[in-house]
């Protein structure tokens, strides 16, 4: 699927869901299946409101011009001539012609020779000519014995002539379609080596906002991470009335207790607040800040139910932030450097 193709489902989509045909959940599905990956290898993925291009960076999604689709090239038909060999296959016959052809004109009355009595004398026939060839070849054999260095066994010459490979010749019962000739030979040959088996290149996931939880280690530089966030409950829904928190697992390796002031949750509503130069700036919404002791070791620390969720958008980032002595937000990291982006789902 190329950025045409992905552009004109996005209008038919469009279309169905101003005409109520589609829901938003579902309008917001379909219009994510079109992120696809360029020659390049970057993602690109059509905005639900706005029908415009993002290009993922490695970090964050950008308003960006797809490039211009490559035409693919020409074939041009190859002409068979009517009739010629490599339209109509030819039965190659293995025999001699008109070796068991229809009696010629004149033995159709009954009074030529039955086809069992020419089988029998060609059968003869071929014999004398056997005789005559090895007769031959005792007499040259004999005369030549005495200037000749080398000798030839006449047993082994004789069972050369006597039992040639002749290949086996199956012939397909006919049918609709042209009749094939099967030639099956025994012949010895090498067994080729068994081709190796080439690894099979993964197709490159999608990115997303969302940074994969890392799993907390003691080999890692003093310091507290945050390994993994989740909402409490675990799958909140619509209803303004309900107040969600979340769960939030921290990793201390400093070997002693550390204390954050006025720790909290930021919950950013995409795309329209996670992408562009404006992006995880203004947020959707805020949990309750409050101060807190990260004890060492993995620690589990929950905020009090504060956020609710309308109707309407689906897609949301959450990220932990504390303030430090300005009085300014600091994202905490997690293990390997950079911030952790949790994204759920909140739909109808």
């Amino acid at each position: 699927m190329n950025f045409e193709e992905a552009e004109k489902i996005y209008r038919d989509l469009k279309q169905q869901h101003a005409a109520g045909k589609l829901s938003d959940t579902d309008f917001e599905a379909e219009v994510a299946k079109l992120r696809h990956q360029d020659a390049q290898g970057r993602w690109w993925q059509l905005g639900v409101q706005t029908g415009e291009w993002y290009m993922h960076d490695g970090q964050k999604w950008n308003k960006a011009k797809p490039p211009p689709t490559p035409a693919a090239p020409a074939v041009e038909p190859v002409a068979v001539p009517e009739g010629s060999a490599a339209q109509k296959p030819r039965l190659a016959s293995v025999l001699p012609a008109r070796l068991f052809s229809a009696a010629p004109a004149g033995r159709g009355d009954g009074k030529g020779l039955p086809t069992s009595l020419l089988i029998v004398i060609i059968a003869v026939v071929a014999l004398i000519a056997v005789a005559v060839l090895v007769g031959g070849y005792f007499l040259i054999s004999g005369q030549l014995g005495s200037t000749a260095r080398a000798t030839v066994t006449p047993t082994r010459a004789l069972a050369v002539l006597s039992s040639p490979v002749i290949p086996t010749i199956t012939l397909a019962r006919p049918t609709d379609a042209p009749p094939t000739i099967a030639l099956t030979a025994t012949v010895a040959a090498n067994t080729p080596a068994a081709p190796k088996a080439t690894a099979t290149k993964k197709p490159a996931t999608p990115p997303t906002p969302a940074g994969p939880a890392a799993t907390a280690t003691p080999n890692v530089p003093p310091g507290v991470y945050v390994t993994k966030v989740e909402t409490d409950p675990a799958k909140p829904d619509t209803d303004p009335t309900h107040l969600v928190g979340f769960k939030v697992t921290f990793f201390n390796s400093t070997g002693s207790m550390q204390s954050y002031s006025k720790w909290f949750m930021r919950v950013f509503q995409c795309p329209e607040q996670c992408i562009g130069d404006n992006g995880f700036k203004n947020s959707y919404g805020e949990s309750l800040k409050f101060d807190v002791n990260i004890a060492t070791g993995s620690n589990v620390i929950t905020t009090p139910p504060h956020v609710n969720f309308g109707p309407g958008r689906c897609e949301y980032i959450a990220i932990p932030y504390y303030t430090d002595g300005n009085q300014q937000a600091v994202q905490f990291s997690k293990i390997g450097g950079g911030g952790l982006y949790y994204a759920f789902r909140v739909c109808q």
